[in-house]
């Protein structure tokens, strides 16, 4: 059967299906699936006018009918038309086939990042520093359009066999100036005010690479849990395991850029995606290195025989983050620091169980062969607006989340999930809450009454 797409370039897309499940499209032939996932899905297919092979998105069926999906859809390849960058997966086409959104994207020879990453639990610093400074470098491309991208993670970030990096997927993307109240992202790469749906701007997205950054350098994902709830309680109360605990060799100054960018304060990071990547320079510089596209692709052609280089520790700004905050609590007033040192006490007994259980978790990986990986799909997230009358402590699908009053309403992934409430003297009350995608659930519960 043959169909016209009036949206498109040239007199439209034709179609036509043989008995198998390939598709040809005019001027590109589907050959195979590459990714499937709930409102889209991704194949590759070659390209008849530049012989070249590239991607076709196109919307899922159930998506197809959802008008939150289809906007979606329309608005992420209304967007990356207008971005093009060394360090963007370009979009080559976008349009309308048979009324149905699709995108004709640029085809990345090479892994993720994601996969680079478990593959090689401990990267060379310089090849981690060239990453981040690549990748900086396309999330400033997308900010200076007003776009903020809302779901940087390893497997948005396409390295080429060749050594280019290249930040994708436009998913999730939105207009710097169209407001929403809609929570989305990827949870442990979302941004505090992401969590606790505040404000959402491009300091978000720093926080997002952030935690890129720490999971290229370490190996290992800065916020996870192995339930959903547990990780975005981490995001917001948190601090990941330290850097040096996991990877004494890497350099304070590039320890401090990451814990900076990891601030639950959005006004304590970066000012901007260009002060990291010119930050990100300096320390290539400092540490005289000059990493580049091509020693990516030597890397990847040969990782064990590949020259590590040594980056030099510098002294003068190695405590230049601590210095900062220590200036920060000696200006406060004594009666409020006296408030602080008691919670900074309580906060390291915390800190000390984190890193317990951090090693704890490593030492059952290791047993059992397994891998503890953050959630790595993107969600749209709802909202548990708890009330409970009486001082009582939560659990959410057997996750304590503390004692009541509740400061903020608890984020939560769309579903039926466990609620737990317990009084030392009226028992506990155990009930399920159906949580759904981007609404906000308000219980107030006494446990006086049945």
């Amino acid at each position: 059967m043959r169909r016209r797409n009036s949206a498109s370039p040239g007199g439209g897309f034709n179609t036509s299906r043989s008995n198998g499940p390939m598709q040809k499209i005019d001027g590109y032939q589907i050959f195979a699936e590459l990714k499937r996932g709930t409102g889209s899905t991704i194949y590759k297919a070659w390209d008849f006018q530049y012989s070249r092979t590239v991607l076709v998105k196109l919307l899922s069926a159930q998506a197809a009918s959802e008008p939150q999906w289809r906007a979606q859809f329309l608005r992420e390849g209304k967007i990356s038309a207008r971005l093009a960058h060394p360090n963007l997966r370009r979009i080559l086409q976008s349009g309308l086939l048979d009324n149905e959104p699709f995108l004709i994207l640029e085809y990345v020879e090479g892994p993720t990042l994601f996969e680079l990453i478990r593959q090689n639990k401990e990267l060379p610093i310089d090849i981690c520093l060239f990453i981040a400074k690549e990748l900086a470098k396309g999330i400033m491309a997308v900010h200076q359009h007003k776009v903020l991208h809302r779901d940087i993670k390893p497997q948005n970030v396409f390295l080429s066999l060749a050594g280019a990096v290249k930040l994708g997927d436009l998913g999730l993307a939105h207009d710097r100036h169209e407001s929403t109240n809609t929570i989305v992202g990827t949870p442990a790469y979302m941004s505090p005010e992401q969590v606790l749906g505040h404000e959402i701007t491009e300091a978000s997205d720093l926080f997002s690479f952030g935690a890129v950054l720490y999971e290229t350098l370490t190996g290992e994902p800065a916020f996870a849990d192995r339930t959903l709830p547990a990780t975005l309680h981490h995001v917001v109360n948190w601090d990941p395991v330290p850097i040096t605990l996991l990877r004494p060799e890497v350099p304070n100054e590039l320890v401090n850029a990451c814990q900076r960018l990891l601030a639950k304060n959005p006004a304590e990071r970066f000012r901007d995606a260009e002060a990291v990547v010119d930050h990100l320079q300096r320390l290539e510089r400092r540490y005289g290195v000059s990493t580049n596209g091509k020693n990516l692709a030597e890397f990847f052609d040969a990782p064990q025989a590949y020259r590590r280089v040594k980056l030099q520790q510098s002294i003068s700004s190695a405590t230049s983050f601590a210095e900062t905050k220590r200036s920060r609590t000696l200006s406060l007033s004594w009666g409020v620091a006296a408030v602080v040192s008691a919670v900074m006490f309580f906060a390291g007994v915390l800190y000390i169980w984190g890193i317990k259980t951090y090693v704890q978790r490593k030492a059952e990986k290791s047993a059992i062969g397994g891998v503890l990986t953050p959630p790595s799909h993107s969600i749209i997230l709802g909202y548990l607006d708890l009330q409970v009358k009486q001082q009582s402590v939560i659990h959410i699908n057997g996750d304590s989340l503390g004692t009541t009053p509740l400061s903020t309403p608890i984020a939560l992934p769309p579903g039926s999930h466990e609620l737990r409430i317990y009084h030392p003297q009226l028992g506990e009350r155990k009930m399920r809450v159906n949580i759904i995608s981007g609404e906000t659930l308000r219980q107030t519960i006494d446990l006086t009454k049945p």
